[in-house]
């Protein structure tokens, strides 16, 4: 058994254990390197380059061959796009690609880029590449997350096809240079925590709540004045603050937790 794995598909989902019928605990792109784990029957339990860990169906990778980290890389910046056979929107297309994925360029062609994919074969990818961030810088950020204003909720989701709401975040961290843990309550645990005034959050913190279990179940990015945006149905804006009542849901007040500032 080889000791990684590549995702040979666009959003490929991580299960709790090994069945489509266990829930989704998050998602890994094309192109991602997975550690194997365990191997059992259909499914390969896999660490991703997060660190997170979980079961993968094997139709979803394919063996990373021993070349691949020695490419020179297409960072996707487009949120989803097509892989096309060949450089023109008229070809049969081959694969989707989403942003946060990365593959082995093979040629440039004007606007074009020629891709190498995990299980060998080739195809072009409009070129919008994703400049990776040195320093993060809070309005980008910002723009970031409004990006993906109106992406639906999904359970486990970290892509643009559907955020839970640690995978949101994590994803708009990651876009700008800061890699965070998977989990609401892991994610809880990083940088400073703040005074519980939203009066003094700053843009960029993140707030937390609790709901039934009595652990951290929800996080949100403050936009500062109590207003944030999070992933709950889709991705939206809400507020601590009751005088902006377009905003303002009393539940996330009763619920609230804590604010911590990561930057």
């Amino acid at each position: 058994m080889v000791s990684q794995m590549l995702t040979n598909v666009s959003v490929a989902s991580v299960y709790k254990e090994a069945s489509f019928k266990s829930e989704t605990t998050t998602q890994t792109f094309l192109g991602e390197s997975l550690d194997i784990l365990e191997e059992q029957a259909q499914w390969i339990r896999v660490r991703l380059e997060d660190g997170y860990e979980g079961w993968v169906a094997k139709f979803f990778v394919v063996n990373k061959p021993e070349s691949w980290n020695s490419q020179s890389f297409y960072h996707q910046g487009a949120a989803v796009a097509w892989i096309y056979q060949s450089p023109d929107r008229q070809s049969g297309s081959i694969r989707d690609i989403t942003i946060l994925s990365k593959l082995p360029v093979l040629e440039r062609q004007g606007d074009w880029v020629q891709v190498l994919l995990p299980d060998g074969l080739s195809g072009w990818v409009e070129n919008n590449p994703r400049i990776p961030v040195a320093t993060l810088d809070v309005e980008q950020l910002i723009q970031t997350a409004f990006a993906f204003q109106g992406t639906q909720y999904f359970w486990g989701g970290r892509s643009p096809k559907g955020f839970d709401c640690s995978g949101f975040v994590q994803t708009c961290f990651w876009l700008n240079g800061i890699q965070l843990p998977r989990d609401a309550y892991q994610q809880a645990m990083v940088g400073e925590q703040v005074d519980d005034d939203f009066r003094t959050w700053a843009v960029g913190d993140l707030i937390f709540f609790t709901e039934r279990s009595g652990k951290i179940s929800h996080v949100a990015i403050s936009l500062g004045n109590g207003d944030f945006i999070h992933s709950s149905g889709f991705v939206k804006l809400n507020s601590l603050n009751p005088e902006n009542r377009d905003l303002y849901i009393e539940k996330y007040a009763k619920i609230f937790t804590k604010t911590v500032r990561i930057l």
